[in-house]
């Protein structure tokens, strides 16, 4: 199994949005005061986990090893069935701290030859990095409202139907399109190495707007390294909080199609 694109699209995507979920205000201060209560306001909208108080959740992961395989081009049930049956002796477990970083252990199977011993090397690689690839991303929209600080200096854009959001993370350039009922509705992100937009779904769960999806592109400078994305997410009420049930991702990376499914479950979490 090639530690293939599905890991690699997770990976570029996330470096796109590190900065929008570690970073801090650049200027603090000198914000206009109507963009502070803008800010305010629309980041009151969404349901956070930061807010709920989360230090930690903790899941089991299960992937689907069948449909994973059949995307890496195994379709010989021949191949295919013990193969599948082999990596369903992997367990996963994934902890995600306050701030969405997550942290993955699991066990190890025997590897009846250095073929297969490299095999799974790339497999537990290719899990991990795809596991806090998405965590990062997700932390953005879900950890924190995915919008900046209220301190944040900002350039603000006022249409009849939107507000266009623009400010800095550091080195990258952000711009947040958001309707007037303060749902976002897309996140520009760019450097002088990368150009990402994300577009996120969400919908309502008691507590706020709950992103439960997003389209992504990532595009490298000179047209290297393009990714597209696609992601579908479940979420199940933990100690009272909402953390995800299932994820679904698809896409393509420089032409290569992939398709991801991971369960989610045995969860506990701490306030």
């Amino acid at each position: 199994m090639k530690n293939s694109s599905w890991v690699r699209c997770l990976f570029l995507l996330a470096a796109s949005c590190s900065a929008l979920a570690q970073g801090g205000p650049q200027a603090a201060n000198q914000q206009n005061p109507d963009n502070v209560a803008l800010l305010k306001k629309s980041r009151a909208v969404y349901y956070s986990l930061k807010t709920e108080g989360m230090k930690q959740f903790t899941c089991s992961m299960n992937p689907n090893w069948t449909a994973l395989l059949k995307t890496q081009g195994v379709n010989d049930p021949k191949v295919l069935d013990p193969a599948a049956a082999k990596l369903s002796q992997l367990h996963f477990k994934v902890d995600v701290n306050g701030d969405g970083n997550a942290k993955i252990s699991h066990n190890e199977i025997p590897a009846e030859n250095d073929q297969v011993a490299e095999g799974l090397k790339q497999i537990y690689g290719g899990m991990e990095q795809m596991t806090t690839g998405f965590f990062q991303t997700w932390s953005v929209f879900v950890i924190n409202p995915p919008l900046p600080d209220p301190d944040t200096p900002i350039e603000l854009e006022t249409t009849p139907n939107q507000y266009r959001i623009k400010y800095l993370e550091g080195a990258t350039r952000v711009g947040v399109d958001m309707g007037k009922d303060y749902s976002v509705t897309s996140v520009h992100a760019s450097t002088a190495d990368f150009d990402s937009v994300i577009r996120p779904r969400f919908t309502a769960s008691g507590k706020g707007l709950l992103m439960n999806g997003y389209d992504a592109s990532y595009q490298g400078t000179g047209g290297k390294d393009k990714t597209e994305l696609q992601v579908a997410l479940e979420y199940q009420d933990v100690s009272g909080m909402k953390v995800p049930r299932k994820l679904e991702l698809k896409g393509s990376y420089n032409g290569a199609s992939f398709a991801v499914e991971v369960v989610f479950d045995g969860c506990t979490a701490s306030k």
